[in-house]
């Protein structure tokens, strides 16, 4: 419970791809909207691998216009181990329609967003802050051009009390930005149509019945939609200059879990002082989380990948409470006597080598002059060092959260 209320856990991600994109004019004639190429690669791509940072198990494509195209390229593909399935839309129903034709796939709590915009929410922040008791709950961005988006209304409690408002030319107002958290009961309204939209119909609805919740932050920046071409214009810069953040790399055990010796169970799982802060605080200030470590444990037979696997994932289960996570987990499995994990190739992500480094930079992209290696072994800083980073040794008895707050973030 919190704030008397249940908490939800929202592990499910719904992408609307089914729109025609007529005002882009000839760019959609072939290519639907979503996978329009910036600078190399589909839009959507970029959506999807946002999506993998927050621990989603499964990502439903509600696809229409060109639907075939959205399927050979990813149903039931895996995105950074998450499972992508299309679901297909006959004929346009609108947005909410759209919803109602996929029910069967959808768990009771899913995010909801656009195929064709990029939003940097903290999903976890956003699911923490959500209301269960309402049917929807809006992430909020400010907009000074609110032209083509919906304007929004909300009170002290953050119900929405407005929606599609209009208001004064140059002033910075809410406007829906594309994310939702959507509650299943909404598909027990009767009295709307199976063919309608989610903004014109539904929401104004749900405005009446004080059903709708909105969210802003001020961490909910870097926002882009590329349903007009002057904004596709932009988007390609846009992906050059805001999707790339710089990187905390932290040691786990001993830095995020006191060190007992090849922990693998939640059991034996202890959390260091203040990591939890420590983490949002990372997560805040628009950087990656990444956990880099030794577990040679695998190779001497004591647990396997899939504990370890597990483990992590409980772990970021724990952060998710208190909106914050980490984006990716590496590790190296290597014990020279191991008759699996002896290999170069796993010798070569042990530290201090920078094996673990490399196979971050492959997956996202990384400014790795504002990045930083925390460790509480000499092999982490050597690590640090082959890798060209800034590294920070912590003691037993340091405060991380403190650490990073003072020497890191601000530098």
């Amino acid at each position: 419970m919190r704030n008397g209320r249940a908490r939800v856990d929202v592990n499910q991600a719904v992408v609307l791809c089914g729109g025609l994109g007529t005002r882009l004019g000839k760019i959609t004639k072939r290519t639907p909207k979503p996978l329009i190429k910036v600078n190399n690669k589909a839009f959507l791509d970029y959506v999807l691998l946002n999506l993998t940072r927050f621990g989603i198990n499964e990502i439903v494509l509600l696809c229409s216009y060109k639907s075939a195209i959205f399927f050979k390229k990813y149903n039931n593909k895996k995105i950074n181990n998450v499972k992508i399935i299309c679901v297909k839309e006959k004929k346009l129903m609108g947005t909410y329609g759209a919803l109602l034709n996929a029910k069967k796939k959808l768990n009771n709590f899913f995010f909801l967003l656009n195929g064709d915009t990029y939003f940097n929410v903290n999903l976890r922040d956003f699911q923490k802050k959500y209301n269960p008791n309402y049917f929807c709950s809006i992430a909020l961005s400010k907009q000074k051009n609110i032209s083509r988006y919906t304007a929004v209304e909300k009170n002290k409690v953050d119900t929405i009390t407005k929606i599609n408002t209009k208001v004064k030319k140059k002033k910075f107002v809410f406007i829906n930005s594309g994310i939702n958290i959507i509650n299943k009961k909404i598909f027990n309204i009767r009295t709307l149509k199976n063919k309608s939209s989610l903004e014109k119909e539904v929401f104004p609805y749900l405005v009446k019945k004080k059903k709708i919740q909105g969210i802003y932050s001020k961490n909910y920046c870097d926002f882009i939609d590329i349903g007009v071409k002057a904004d596709l214009k932009k988007s390609h810069n846009f992906i050059k200059t805001k999707i790339i953040k710089p990187a905390i790399f932290l040691d786990r055990d001993g830095v995020i879990n006191e060190d007992l010796g090849y922990v693998f169970k939640k059991e034996n799982f202890i959390w260091k002082k203040n990591i939890f802060k420590a983490i949002k605080c990372i997560n805040d200030n628009n950087f990656y989380v990444f956990v880099v470590t030794n577990q040679s444990g695998i190779g001497r037979g004591f647990y396997n990948e899939h504990d370890l696997n597990v483990l992590h994932s409980w772990m970021n289960k724990k952060l998710n409470t208190t909106g914050a996570y980490i984006d990716d987990f590496f590790y190296s499995p290597y014990f020279k006597r191991s008759k699996k994990y002896s290999s170069i190739k796993y010798f070569n992500l042990r530290k201090p080598r920078i094996g673990m480094i490399n196979l971050a930079k492959k997956k996202w992209v990384i400014d790795l002059k504002k990045s930083w290696v925390i460790g509480d072994q000499i092999t982490d800083i050597k690590m640090a060092k082959n890798a060209k980073l800034k590294s920070v040794l912590i003691q037993k008895k340091d405060d991380i959260f403190k650490i990073i707050k003072k020497k890191l973030i601000k530098s």
